[in-house]
């Protein structure tokens, strides 16, 4: 184990640091604590990594050690103009030198190369996936949502894009696609590791449409499904404020709420319903999930495969009459525990130093 005594050194180029992006994880005790408290779990991570992680800024590659960390997303990256290349050069001369690359992908697939070590929210189960797969952070809501009581009847929600802007999603919202041919593409890794923006959100809202399909035909079911188009995160102030607590009061007032992926495999909102104590419904599309410990995703999540997302309103059936009301309440609470678990204080430094020993060991 890492300590004050023996600290995990890591060394970042300096002019590689993306202006008013967060850093990734291993390096947010370089930076302010935050202060909005949807954030504030990110401040428990810089308490950790104060005198247990020693970074080291340079300008020549000549001057680092052995693990050389990418100081933001590579999605950030690649989203900005003539900044991956760079980026990427740089991490094939890392690989080159004999040292190891740390980098974390953001939500894009990548394929890892021998001495890098990827972090990434967009994974698969399959022998080829290299990377290590890790939540999705973006707020802890707990402090927003109550406890609910068991409903007689199991109430599920969502709120999220079902339809996504963009000329290509126009011309092929109208062109079937078999659903087998869907949950292919939707859980494939090979397939999204080429496959466009545009067409991501194509196969995302096929994925989602179907799904709500299913719901809402599921009578057993008390849905409260609330159906967005656009991007969220480019609305105004107003506009936004009005749809977040649109989004927060359906989590408060369902059981269970759908996750499912977007633009990649994976979702977001599933690490925000764990962080409020609530019980998912996620739709697996081949989708490699954190290690958990003790806990196991079956106690406390509703875990429905693409392909037999058919049979929806049977399977949340069975594990609502699974529970108790004392039975209900405690999935809420493995679901927050295992929100907590995978926090970034007690999830990164573990990971990768788990990862970096199995990498050592004889073969």
């Amino acid at each position: 184990m890492w300590s004050v005594q023996n600290p995990l050194e890591l060394w970042v180029k300096d002019d590689l640091v993306l202006p008013g992006r967060r850093p990734v994880p291993l390096l947010m005790h370089t930076t302010p604590p935050d202060t909005d408290p949807e954030l504030e779990f990110w401040n428990l991570l810089r308490e950790k990594l104060q005198g247990v992680v020693k970074v080291h800024w340079f300008k020549e590659l000549k001057d680092a050690g052995d693990l050389v960390v990418i100081p933001n997303d590579i999605k950030d990256y690649i989203l900005g103009r003539n900044q991956w290349e760079v980026v990427r050069k740089f991490n094939q001369q890392v690989l080159a030198s004999g040292r190891t690359s740390i980098s974390f992908m953001g939500g894009l697939e990548y394929k890892p190369q021998p001495r890098e070590i990827v972090f990434a929210v967009s994974s698969y189960r399959c022998n080829v996936e290299q990377s290590v797969a890790k939540p999705n952070w973006l707020y802890d809501i707990g402090h927003k949502i109550s406890q609910l009581q068991k409903p007689s009847m199991p109430t599920v929600g969502f709120v999220g894009h079902t339809r996504y802007p963009g000329k290509v999603n126009s011309v092929l919202r109208h062109f079937p696609i078999p659903d087998n041919a869907v949950g292919w593409m939707a859980g494939s890794l090979s397939v999204n590791r080429n496959m466009n923006m545009s067409m991501r959100r194509v196969i995302a809202a096929r994925v989602r449409r179907k799904v709500i399909e299913e719901v809402r035909r599921a009578k057993n079911l008390k849905t409260s499904i609330i159906e967005r188009t656009g991007d969220y995160f480019i609305l105004p102030k107003e506009e936004k404020e009005r749809q977040r607590n649109e989004y927060l009061q359906n989590i408060q007032t369902n059981a269970y709420t759908l996750v499912m992926r977007g633009d990649v495999n994976g979702c977001f909102q599933l690490w925000e319903v764990m962080s409020a104590g609530r019980i998912p419904i996620i739709i697996d599309t081949n989708q490699q999930f954190p290690d958990l410990g003790d806990l196991k995703w079956e106690d406390f999540s509703v875990i429905v495969p693409y392909s037999q997302v058919h049979q929806i309103g049977e399977r949340v059936q069975k594990f609502h009459d699974s529970l108790s009301d004392e039975g209900f309440r405690q999935a809420c609470q493995k679901s927050r525990a295992a929100f907590e678990y995978l926090l970034p204080h007690n999830f990164v430094l573990p990971t990768l130093r788990q990862e970096l020993l199995r990498r050592q060991a004889p073969s």
